[in-house]
């Protein structure tokens, strides 16, 4: 919903300024025009444009500074583009019938996502059954406020934006190399999608021999994937670029609760607390913020305890059974507390302790000696170990948080995954929060995914994409027309592969809305259990 509003309320936008465009034109004509004309500004449907020849000089200038470094990297840019287009039309056939609804996100949680480009991105792990995993990379529609967050949006128009300006540039420094003429350089913004466009003398390109003008045409994809890989150092090498602002791979700070957090309160989580460990796993990042939940369910904390201390503490009641199979030996309404399972160390004398008891969750912790393994036969150095008797779904975190108390939590570690969003920059000065660093690292990894993602949709023998022209070109090969002497044969051969190759976009670009509607159905016919 928040994304239909807000593409609505760009079309009204784009209304009022169709509007007044018009209203100038017929009013102001010969002012309004010659403003037009002096900014290379046009107002369309649903359209802006914006062209300019100031940068000819500019793109002629830098081709000409350092020509054979370009030369040698636009030749590396033609081998890496043919030897990508095998590799992007399996990948992208493979995604139009590959029917996964798993959904994807560049800013969250777990690790970056494969490739994507021009809302076309993400790379997914699919298990078959417990045991055994089979890993596949595909393509998926990236749709802010569907698989995007739709906070997210500024930086999924920015990497659009720089990726597309970048791509344009590589054609052009290309085509002043091969004295191709350039007539222009431009933006337009289609709805909220911003696509960059250098004009070419089109005779002069169609003329150039078929090296040269493969050179030309694959030089946007060869940027595409510099530009990845640049942005992609840049991502990894940001901890250590801020490491004199932020203490980094030590802890992670909290940035924000949701409203619906189980975490916030007076003796909750707040805006600031640096979290070094969850039980016993010490916290250094999102990385190890994730896998520390994860594994307090998978290996639920058990507390050596002193004998002392429980026949002080013990609050039991008779015991009874839960209709989950659990034991209670405590008061309903004694909600601090919860029944222990005493687990006896098989190389320990007998101790004379009920199996049994109740005891102050808080206490507990605070006065015990530390961890204990239960699947370890309870081994503890001091003391002996119990082991909260709690459902599956449920465990306690102690989470340890850096000059404030322990918080302790009872739950499940999707409540704090969901509602408590976190950064590994840890400030050193006030002057500069994680917000700062968190962006910057965000943008690039929105970059980096899009760079690889146009790099693969553009080499896709596609209309309107390179890989259409590239296929052209080769066609046009000496050795080809030997081969296929026949003009209209050649033709064919091409308008049949453009024409598959652009088939399977147009699945791959539906594939996704549909998959995600079918999907949001099925959730809404499927019965609510209480």
């Amino acid at each position: 919903m928040e994304l239909i509003f807000a593409l609505a309320l760009v079309v009204v936008i784009y209304l009022v300024l169709l509007f007044f465009d018009g209203f100038f034109k017929s009013c102001m004509h010969y002012p309004y025009d010659a403003f037009l004309r002096s900014t290379g500004l046009s107002v369309k449907f649903l359209r802006l444009q914006w062209r300019t020849t100031g940068l000819n000089r500019s793109i002629v200038k830098w081709s000409t500074k350092y020509p054979r470094i370009l030369d040698w990297s636009f030749n590396v840019g033609v081998y890496l583009s043919l030897l990508l287009m095998p590799f992007a039309v399996v990948l992208i056939v493979a995604s139009s019938f590959h029917s996964g609804n798993q959904h994807h996100s560049i800013g969250g949680g777990g690790g970056a996502s494969a490739s994507a480009g021009a809302g076309v991105g993400g790379g997914k792990a699919a298990s078959n059954d417990r045991h055994t995993e089979r890993r596949m990379v595909e393509l998926d529609l990236l749709i802010p406020g569907v698989n995007l967050p739709i906070s997210e949006i500024g930086y999924y128009i920015a990497a659009l934006a720089i990726n597309s300006i970048v791509h344009e540039l590589g054609h052009g420094l290309a085509a002043v190399l091969e004295d191709v003429q350039i007539r222009g350089f431009g933006m337009q913004v289609m709805l909220i999608i911003p696509i960059a466009y250098t004009q070419l003398d089109t005779d002069q390109l169609m003329a150039l021999k078929v090296w040269k003008r493969l050179r030309v045409l694959c030089a946007g994809i060869w940027h595409n994937l510099i530009l990845g890989l640049f942005t992609y150092l840049l991502f990894v090498s940001t901890p250590m670029l801020f490491s004199s602002l932020y203490r980094t791979n030590e802890a992670v700070i909290v940035t924000g609760l949701k409203n619906n957090s189980p975490l916030a309160g007076a003796r909750g989580l707040e805006q600031g607390d640096i979290i070094k460990s969850i039980n016993a796993c010490g916290i250094h990042h999102e990385e190890s913020w994730f896998a520390c939940l994860l594994q307090t369910i998978q290996s639920p904390p058990a507390y050596c305890v002193s004998t002392d201390f429980v026949h002080l503490n013990d609050e039991s009641v008779p015991i009874s059974h839960k209709n989950d199979g659990l034991i209670e030996c405590c008061d309903s309404e004694n909600t601090a507390s919860s029944c222990f399972e005493y687990l006896v160390d098989a190389n320990e004398d007998d101790v004379a302790l009920p199996q049994h008891m109740c005891l102050n969750i808080r206490k507990t912790i605070e006065n015990s000696f530390g961890y204990c393994h239960h699947h370890d036969s309870g081994q503890c150095a001091e003391g002996h170990c119990f082991k909260p008797s709690i459902n599956n779904y449920t465990t306690i975190m102690q989470i340890r948080r850096e000059a404030k108390p322990d918080v302790i939590y009872i739950g499940h570690p999707a409540d704090l995954s969901r509602t408590v969003q976190i950064s590994r920059f840890v400030p050193k000065t006030d002057l500069f929060g994680p917000r700062f660093a968190d962006s910057i690292q965000l943008l690039l990894k929105y970059v980096t995914v899009f760079a690889l993602g146009l790099a693969f949709i553009n080499v896709m023998p596609c209309y309107g994409f390179d890989g259409q022209h590239i296929v052209n070109t080769l066609l046009t090969d000496n050795l080809i027309q030997k081969r296929i002497p026949q003009k209209a044969t050649r033709d064919m051969i091409s308008l049949v592969i453009n024409v598959i190759g652009t088939l399977f976009v147009f699945i791959l670009l539906i594939k996704y809305p549909l998959v995600s509607l079918s999907f949001a159905a099925a959730s809404t016919d499927r019965p609510s259990s209480s």
